[in-house]
């Protein structure tokens, strides 16, 4: 199958995740083409160069603002800004607001309105939403209010809207392939919010993670916005080595700032999947497993076939000996992580 494996070595965020696309051969007439549909051409325009970071080549995506002439430079760029960590200022965490003033952003609401009356492609727009919707219950429940009334920066800001819709963009103009991902970390110091000073990660950031494997590292930068979060938390099929793939491309999306040691590039490969040398499928379930002390042989022995007529694929007792030397049996069940 058509793939691409996101190897986020310096971490990722919205705007290293296009770039990366872009590096792969995304078109940039059909990818402005495809974000003219939004109808907010007249509050920025994109701007793709080649640049490089610690040696390595690559290509930048920005987004100019028009309406404050501000620009987004890459909010996951691991620089220290002057609130001292890697948010840009566009994408620092501020509390929700009710109303509909656009320079504070949108809520949730009003993008998935924008988005949902847009010409986008059906892929795009489900896509876009998805993604929206997974950073907005997720500040929805760190500030305790609902997600349609989310209305943060990180949220929706025209820049965010744009990494987001963009990264949609570029993975249905590569063919939607399937998306993997390796293990993702974040590093253990600091950022400066409109809240006050919290820990890494950010707090949208492990609300986003929630289920999926994270390390911290000792370094004190932000590696992973929550829009990065977010895109692989909704795209990637799973999360660690590269899967076996035939390579075909290799793509960088840069971040701003040229850190060192680490290069702050996001590199995507491109290709696809094979099998080793078999035609084989796989899955994950879901193992359930305890240790019982105080039943007897006669209520034990009627767990498995009352677990298999629940829908368990597979459930078996196993002798164990317990606490004081007690006999007592090991109840394990395979099942859909959904049961």
């Amino acid at each position: 199958m058509p793939a691409l494996f996101f190897d986020c070595s310096s971490g990722i965020s919205g705007d290293m995740t296009v770039a990366a696309l872009f590096d792969l051969g995304v078109n940039p007439e059909a990818f402005t083409a495809e974000l003219e549909k939004l109808g907010l051409n007249s509050e920025f325009h994109t701007h793709l160069s080649q640049q490089s970071r610690q040696m390595i080549a690559g290509t930048k995506f920005d987004v100019h603002l028009t309406a404050d002439r501000s620009s987004h430079s890459g909010h996951a760029d691991h620089s220290h800004s002057r609130h001292g960590h890697s948010h840009s200022e566009d994408h620092s965490h501020h509390h929700p607001h009710s109303d509909s003033d656009h320079s504070h952003g949108r809520t949730y609401r009003e993008i998935r309105e924008l988005i949902g009356a847009s010409p986008l492609s059906e892929n795009v727009r489900r896509d876009s939403l998805a993604v929206f919707q997974r950073i907005a219950i997720a500040e929805g429940r760190i500030h305790g209010c609902a997600p349609d009334d989310v209305g943060f920066h990180e949220v929706g800001a025209v820049d965010s809207i744009v990494d987001i819709v963009g990264a949609c963009v570029c993975l249905e103009l590569l063919g939607n392939p399937d998306v993997y991902c390796s293990h993702l970390f974040d590093g253990n110091g600091t950022i400066q919010c409109a809240h006050g000073t919290f820990p890494l990660p950010a707090p949208a950031t492990l609300e986003i993670l929630k289920g999926i494997p994270l390390r911290q590292i000792d370094e004190s930068m932000e590696f992973i916005t929550p829009t990065g979060a977010a895109l692989m938390a909704e795209f990637s099929r799973g999360f660690g080595p590269m899967p076996l793939m035939q390579i075909e491309k290799i793509g960088y999306g840069l971040g701003t700032r040229d850190t060192s040691p680490r290069p702050n590039v996001l590199r995507v490969v491109m290709g696809t999947t094979l099998t080793d040398g078999a035609d084989l499928e796989s899955d994950t379930i879901t193992e359930i497993v305890t240790n019982i002390d105080d039943g007897t042989p006669e209520i034990a022995g009627t767990f498995p076939a009352a677990l298999l007529e629940l829908g368990a694929l597979d459930a078996f007792l196993t002798p164990v000996q317990m606490k004081k030397n007690r006999p007592g049996v090991q109840l394990t069940v395979l099942c859909e992580k959904s049961d």
